[in-house]
């Protein structure tokens, strides 16, 4: 497939009225061969029960906080649920809390609730942030735990810092958010069973499944590239088992590459040299890039992706409208945050009222957003339909 002319896709979107055209409408036309069949039912997303009050809570509960590294959606998915806690009484107000859209950094967010919070039920542990957490900092963390030294409940952002707090070696409630595929990486079970009774994960099951519908339809590749950590945790945080299945189901096949996630910092460089090759490769065989979680910093990404550009290969950021800003075609994400933040307040909230976390609901999923790059079209010779366009909740256009 050349990207020099409109997709199958685009053709059919170009005869609908531009004024009918909506986010939803795009989305339907863009994936409509699949998206019914990938979104969980509503009774899997079905609350249980009524929320609890912060009056049913019967102590005071200590939280701490561990990500995997500073990014962006963790900052973010913070501040919803503390933004939702709010709400609903279970903190005093959070007015001066040090949060801006698009920071990555909590250290300081973290250090403001544990001065400033005053919660009634809620203690934000002054000495309980980590980030970048390292095997020897979740193995220190662990043994924290296990002793019971001052942690009730953990707030654990991303897949690396889920797998390694989602373990028997302590019995601390522990809540993941922004995994790539928790099942997939051994965090939780399944959908309905976390396996673990101090264990729980935010699950969008069909998240890549959708993602990977909207991009085949808009190009109709037949070869798509993949670059990813050849290992148990790096095909997990790929989500490599939903690109397969979209693979087989679709009918495209996948050009892959390996790449070593970096150890440590001191890793990086030989880790972007060899991200380098393995994306000049996908560049001469692929037909398309889906370009899967990373661990490059986000102010390398434009330099990291120009072999597309010069190949004029259209690509798909997994990660979201952040890399979209920095050179790749698209991408979906999350509209905004407040369904995340009712979810995981709502949670926590069960959870400190003496709710089992075994099987609480998992799933939760809600309107994705659109980005696209014009930049990036205009470089690769691809001409955005118009009423995609329409129907973009974020459009860049500056690499």
């Amino acid at each position: 497939m050349s990207p020099h002319a409109p997709s199958a896709a685009g053709r059919s979107i170009a005869g609908c009225p531009a004024a009918a055209m909506t986010r939803r409408g795009w989305m339907a036309g863009a994936a409509a061969a699949g998206l019914g069949a990938l979104c969980p039912s509503s009774a899997v997303l079905a609350a249980p029960r009524p929320l609890p009050s912060v009056r049913d809570v019967p102590r005071r509960w200590r939280i701490g906080y561990a990500e995997s590294m500073p990014y962006g959606n963790y900052a973010a998915t913070l501040a919803a649920i503390l933004g939702e806690l709010e709400r609903m009484g279970w903190t005093g107000a959070l007015t001066g809390m040090p949060y801006r859209p698009g920071q990555t950094d909590t250290a300081a967010l973290w250090s403001w609730l544990a001065a400033h919070a005053g919660s009634p039920v809620l203690d934000f542990v002054a000495d309980a942030h980590t980030t970048n957490l390292t095997a020897e900092g979740a193995a220190a963390l662990t043994e924290r735990l296990r002793d019971g030294r001052g942690i009730d409940l953990m707030i654990v952002m991303g897949t690396v810092a889920g797998v390694a707090l989602a373990t028997d070696a302590h019995r601390v409630p522990v809540l993941a958010f922004s995994s790539t595929n928790p099942i997939a990486a051994g965090i939780v079970a399944s959908e309905t069973d976390t396996g673990r009774d101090h264990v729980w994960a935010h699950l969008d099951p069909r998240r890549f499944q959708r993602q990977l519908a909207i991009f085949h339809k808009t190009f109709r590749f037949r070869r798509l590239g993949i670059a990813y950590d050849d290992s148990p945790t790096g095909r997990a945080i790929a989500s490599l088992p939903d690109i397969e299945a979209m693979a087989e189901r679709i009918g495209f096949e996948l050009v892959r590459r390996h790449v070593r996630a970096p150890i440590d910092h001191l890793d990086q460089y030989r880790y972007e040299v060899d991200l380098t090759a393995a994306w000049e490769a996908l560049s001469r065989e692929a037909e398309a890039v889906y370009i899967t979680y990373g661990r490059w910093p986000l102010d390398r990404f434009t330099t990291l992706a120009r072999p597309f550009l010069k190949q004029r290969i259209p690509t798909f950021s997994q990660l979201g409208p952040e890399e979209v800003e920095r050179g790749a075609l698209m991408s979906i994400a999350r509209a905004d945050m407040a369904g995340i933040g009712h979810f995981g307040a709502a949670t926590l909230a069960r959870v400190m009222a003496g709710e089992p976390l075994r099987h609480l609901p998992q799933v939760y999923f809600d309107t994705p957003s659109i980005a696209w790059n014009a930049a990036t079209a205009a470089a690769i010779g691809y001409r955005i339909p118009f009423p995609a366009l329409l129907a973009a909740d974020s459009l860049h256009g500056v690499l």
